[in-house]
């Protein structure tokens, strides 16, 4: 055993009271090691500040030959090692994921259409600081984050389900709840985890394990397929109304294949860029035009200005002569007098029909200035609405959220971490439980005129059972244990009304999901930057 091996050893011997079972664990695996290793101790804190110690960094040296060189035997086995590696790299599932984590399991397993992709091993929180059950969805991620609570604690490939701050990332895993609230994941399935995944996509959190379904059912909602909308040129009139809601009246020459609700929102999205360069055109050329016809309203002004002092110096002349003419005395004078009146007569008749025509001018160019910045400020209005219509887009091509809540009586739809619509919903039965169901669109068919559908469905929580329970009391009654609907059964005691089924059949495609549940909408869900979120506790 090496000096550093020793040294680390005492290290764990003198500190054992307050190190995890794993350090022991890490150290009694260096002493049984054949091979001879590299060790180094260095602090850390768990990514979620739950504990703080040390841990010991181990190293094995690769087997060498006599010359110091690797083996051909390790080099070729590492070789394999990394093209397996290579080719488990490029193998990425296939259409929308969900993961569903077991609180009980401490594992957490990610699901597509076909069924189980992979699973890994977690840590969730601890007792006083529990994880918190219910549906959720990824909403933020970044590789390299550190904690805005826990002192800056670094947090590897964190994908947040909550604001309030619960969230997957790379941690100690020892095999048992430790962790503040958060998820972890070890080294190499939170990397991997993070590789799969995307922002929108739903985390389901249980108490135990629980496996989705596939399920069809008349009453889920069916996408609406579209023609292409109309693409506008320059050749195009401007549009003056709100492009993000025009219609699709028109359409080219030969009927086009209908679009499902993504196609339809990329075509949106590439009809409103092609809008907003025509329109950013014609503001260029519209600001040209208006700033030179101010500018010429403006010189039309100047010359007003000017005929109008002319004709001031004119009529001054005039009175001038008229009073020169009235003074003279003599016959010369006289005749000198009416001449130079004559004279400033012509003159101020001359002003005047100058400034007659300056004013007129100046009229004309104030009108074609005011049309000039009103063709402007038309452009600028259809670029707005082109840039509303582009991020619109945008918004429809992530999976829309639907929850209908028995507790609120509302349905909630939501899309790109943002609200889209909410409204009253009519729910039969209201005296029996709907449990909480979430219906995943995990794939169509070519056509794309269905979906395909799994459902999870969450145990009903022990907190509603206990509110029925003192319900019944309070009325002088035996509690009586109702069971809450199936998955089926719920999706027929759900009635919507034409305008939200219209509107869920223009958003919905793969990726989109449907929540049922008697939970009402958590606190969780913010105005923007949150999906919908349901706790079951």
């Amino acid at each position: 055993m090496t000096l550093q091996v020793r040294g680390a050893m005492r290290f764990f011997h003198g500190c054992v009271r307050t190190f995890h079972p794993t350090a022991l664990a890490l150290a009694g695996l260096l002493v049984a090691s054949p091979q001879p290793t590299n060790a180094q101790i260095g602090s850390y804190w768990t990514a979620d500040g739950s504990a703080r110690g040390h841990i010991l960094r181990v190293r094995s040296r690769a087997p060498f030959s006599s010359q110091g060189r690797q083996s051909a035997s390790e080099q070729a086995r590492q070789k394999r090692k990394r093209a397996d590696g290579a080719g488990e790299k490029e193998k990425a599932p296939i259409g929308p994921l969900f993961a569903i984590l077991s609180l009980s399991d401490q594992h957490i397993s990610v699901y597509n259409s076909g069924g189980l992709v992979t699973r890994f091993r977690v840590s969730t929180g601890m007792p006083g600081h529990r994880t918190p059950m219910g549906v959720f969805s990824i909403i933020g991620r970044e590789r390299w984050h550190r904690s805005n609570i826990y002192s800056g604690a670094p947090m590897p490939y964190m994908q947040r389900i909550t604001w309030s701050g619960v969230a997957l990332h790379l941690g100690v895993v020892p095999g048992y709840p430790a962790s503040h609230g958060c998820i972890r994941l070890p080294a190499g399935s939170a990397e991997r985890l993070w590789g799969m995944t995307k922002i929108g996509e739903r985390v389901v959190i249980s108490p135990h394990e629980i496996t989705p379904s596939e399920i069809a059912h008349p009453s889920l909602p069916l996408p609406k397929l579209q023609p292409a909308p109309v693409q506008v040129t320059e050749n195009t009139p401007l549009p003056t109304t709100d492009i993000a809601t025009a219609g699709t009246a028109a359409l080219p020459v030969g009927a086009p294949r209908m679009l499902n609700p993504i196609e339809y929102a990329h075509a949106l999205k590439a009809r409103a860029l092609a809008d907003a360069a025509v329109s950013a055109k014609a503001v260029k050329e519209h600001a040209e035009r208006a700033h030179a016809r101010a500018e010429e309203a403006r010189a039309a002004a100047t010359l007003r200005r000017a005929v109008e002092a002319g004709r001031a110096q004119a009529a001054a002349k005039l009175a001038a002569s008229a009073k020169a003419l009235e003074a003279a005395k003599s016959p010369a004078a006289r005749e000198n007098a009416e001449a130079a009146k004559t004279a400033a007569e012509a003159q101020l008749l001359e002003a005047t029909n100058k400034l007659n025509e300056a004013s007129t001018g100046e009229a004309a160019k104030i009108g074609e200035a005011a049309d000039a910045e009103r063709l402007l400020k038309e452009a600028r209005t259809a670029l707005g609405n082109a840039q509303v219509a582009a991020k619109e887009a945008d918004r429809r091509a992530s999976p829309v959220s639907i929850l209908v809540s028995k507790k609120d009586h509302r349905v909630y739809i939501r899309q790109a971490l943002a609200p889209v619509l909410e409204a009253p919903v009519l729910i039969r039965d209201a005296d029996t439980p709907l449990g909480t169901h979430t219906y995943i669109a995990v794939g169509s068919p070519t056509d794309g005129s269905a979906l395909k559908w799994s459902v999870v469905s969450l145990p009903s929580s022990p907190a509603s059972s206990t509110r029925q329970a003192k319900e019944m009391r309070d009325k002088h009654a035996q509690p009586q244990q109702i069971p809450a609907s199936s998955a089926a059964e719920a999706l027929q005691r759900v009635e919507l009304s034409k305008e939200v089924s219209e509107r869920i059949s223009e958003l919905l495609w793969t990726g989109g999901s449907l929540i049922i549940s008697d939970q009402p909408l958590s606190d969780e869900t913010g105005d923007l930057g949150t999906d919908i979120v349901v706790k079951t506790r």
